[in-house]
């Protein structure tokens, strides 16, 4: 028998075979890769979900492109970072007005200095109606600027190193710091009220002249009035900003009585007027005078009335019979004691009646008669505490100068002045202004250290012995000029003068109950005593020996005196400090503790010399 070998194997079959394994391994595999995130994230649990299928690679370009991209990016910050150098300090580009502080920062400091003076310096125009009011330098009101602080604000105000490469990039500089000064605490408000006394211009109404009983009105005029923040806010900002002239804020201020509103008012007196005057009380009519009633007219932004007041004196003179005058409480003095004079109930036409009347259309008014009662009653005057003298004193001066007249015309408006317990007076209020037609006159009075003729001159004595009154009644003296030369007749320290409209006179009662201000003038004095409750109230004074001697200077003054040559006026003496102390006691309390000093020039030594001389000074009399 023949032996045989292993079946011969088919090729094509064979490769088949092995196709189909590794497409099974394939399968395999592929069933595998998708389970695995499952099992990773359930930790191999049988429960676990099925993981998500792994997303596909991106295409090579697209992954080349976001690189490309990325590195671009970085390369980018790195040039901005570059061009913005270094991180600290200043940076590059940073200016405080107009100095870069990003170099050396020594340097930087001695430009800014610089700087700052210059525009502190700098003459700035203030301008209103089409002109220039003033000048101003920042310097000249206290105005400075903190270098120091300056550069930290440069420093803080320095942008990141990204942003300022950023700006440099795009032509930007790398920040503008402003820079701004600093003032003295109430320079800038003194100062800008200054220029307020300067531009302002108070509005005037329209005014009504009576002339009989004809009528004329004067024009009303706007006024302005500065704005005062505006202008305190205009210096207080970046100073590289201020500019070279500043157009003063000014607001106008409208008159509360129009030309036309007065003319309107003027047509309805003069038909008030024509309607007649007449009037009828108890059946008896009387006519009254015209001007009397035009003079009792009163033209306000409110519109026409008549004063009631104003009529009084024609109704007393039309029905004298059944008519009883009023009398208010007044004060008389014994000793030292002020003693209440009873007031009295009169008996008069009823003069608001007759005011109402005259303004409608019916003629004749009818009125009638009604008890009035003084203003000031006796109740009135008994609770004001005016009882005793408080304090007082005198001063001399010589008949016959022409400065008596003024003291003596001073002193007949201030007599019998109740100052209210806590209230206060302004001397300059309570006279108003000396002019010769309320009956002053010139005289002598100190101005610019020299003495000049001036109407109303000699108003100084009173303002002096109403300070020393009120210093020993131990009023609190607000408000006190002395005089700029010592004058031998008034108390060292102890003295005030009086101008229109400063320097001004003030004090203050303050204590628990009125004062009357009495004054009397004697031949060769004046005196003033303040009469209120004591309140066991003491005053302890002294005054210390003259100090701070000073030299004269030599003055050459122009006098219409002197035709040619040159005239000796007067030699000059020392001039001195002197220092005053006061102690006010109420009982055993200590009320105040006060010290003035005041400064006396030396008198000059004074050439006269004539009129147009070179180099000469005018003397300027105040108003």
């Amino acid at each position: 028998m023949s032996e045989t070998g292993p079946p011969e194997r088919d090729p094509d079959a064979e490769r088949e075979r092995r196709r189909r394994e590794r497409e099974r391994r394939q399968r395999e595999r592929t069933a595998a890769d998708r389970q695995e995130p499952g099992r990773r994230g359930s930790e191999g649990s049988a429960d676990a979900p099925r993981g998500r299928q792994r997303a596909p690679r991106p295409p090579a370009g697209r992954r080349m492109r976001g690189i490309v991209i990325g590195a671009a990016a970085v390369l980018l910050v790195v040039v901005i970072l570059l061009i913005a150098g270094g991180g600290g300090g200043t940076a590059p580009g940073t200016t405080v007005a107009g100095v870069d502080m990003g170099g050396d920062e020594a340097q930087a400091k001695a430009a800014l200095t610089k700087r700052a003076d210059e525009l502190l310096s700098r003459r700035v125009e203030l301008q209103a109606g089409g002109g220039t009011v003033a000048t101003v330098r920042l310097s000249d009101i206290g105005a400075t600027v903190d270098v120091e602080a300056a550069i930290r604000a440069a420093q803080d105000a320095s942008p990141s190193r990204l942003i300022r490469g950023l700006k440099a990039i795009t032509g930007q500089s790398a920040n503008e710091v402003p820079l701004r000064a600093d003032f003295r605490k109430g320079a800038v408000a003194g100062w800008v009220a200054e220029v307020s006394d300067q531009v302002d211009r108070p509005e005037r109404d329209a005014a009504v002249l009576v002339r009989g009983a004809d009528f004329t009105v004067e024009p009303s005029e706007a006024g302005r009035v500065l704005d005062r923040k505006a202008l305190a806010a205009a210096v207080s900002d970046d100073l590289t900003a201020l500019p070279g002239a500043i157009a003063l804020p000014l607001r106008p201020k409208e008159p509360a009585l129009t030309t036309d509103a007065a003319r309107q008012q003027v047509a309805q007196a003069e038909e008030v007027i024509r309607r007649g005057t007449n009037v009828v009380v108890d059946d008896l009519e009387a006519t009254l005078p015209r001007d009397d009633v035009a003079r009792a007219m009163r033209f306000t932004p409110e519109g026409l009335r008549i004063a009631a007041s104003e009529l009084r004196r024609p109704l007393l003179a039309a029905y004298p019979k059944g008519s009883v005058v009023p009398s208010p409480a007044r004060y008389v003095i014994r000793g030292k004691r002020a003693v209440v004079v009873p007031s009295k109930t009169g008996r008069l036409v009823d003069a608001r009646r007759v005011a109402e009347g005259l303004m409608g259309e019916d003629r004749p008014v009818e009125s009638s008669f009604v008890d009035v009662t003084p203003v000031f009653t006796t109740e009135k005057a008994r609770s004001l505490g005016i009882k005793e003298e408080v304090g007082s004193y005198t001063t001399p001066y010589s008949p016959g100068e022409a400065r008596v007249t003024n003291i003596r015309r001073a002193s007949s408006i201030l007599n019998g002045t109740i100052i209210p317990a806590g209230g206060s007076l302004s001397l300059n209020k309570a006279l108003g202004r000396r002019t010769e037609a309320r009956g002053f006159v010139a005289a002598p009075m100190v101005a610019d250290g020299l003495y000049v003729d001036a109407v109303g001159g000699g108003v100084s004595q009173v303002a002096t012995t109403l300070f020393n009154a009120a210093f020993f009644a131990g009023f609190e003296l607000n408000e006190h000029t002395a005089h700029q030369l010592y004058i031998y007749r008034y108390p060292e320290g102890r003295e005030a003068t009086l101008s229109w409209p400063t320097p001004d006179l003030k004090i203050t009662n303050n204590w628990d109950a009125a004062a009357l201000v009495r004054v009397t003038n004697a031949a060769d004095s004046i005196t003033i005593a303040l009469y209120s409750t004591s309140f066991d109230r003491k005053v302890e004074s002294e005054t210390s020996e003259r100090f701070e001697f000073t030299k004269p200077v030599e003055r050459r003054v122009t006098s219409p005196d002197v035709t040619q040559g040159e005239v000796l006026y007067s030699e000059g003496s020392e001039g001195f400090s002197v220092r005053i102390t006061r102690k006010v006691f109420k009982g055993s309390d200590l009320v105040s503790d006060d010290v003035f000093t005041t400064v006396y020039l030396a008198p000059p030594k004074v050439i006269l010399v004539p009129e147009g001389t070179p180099g000469a000074e005018t003397p300027v009399s105040p108003d």
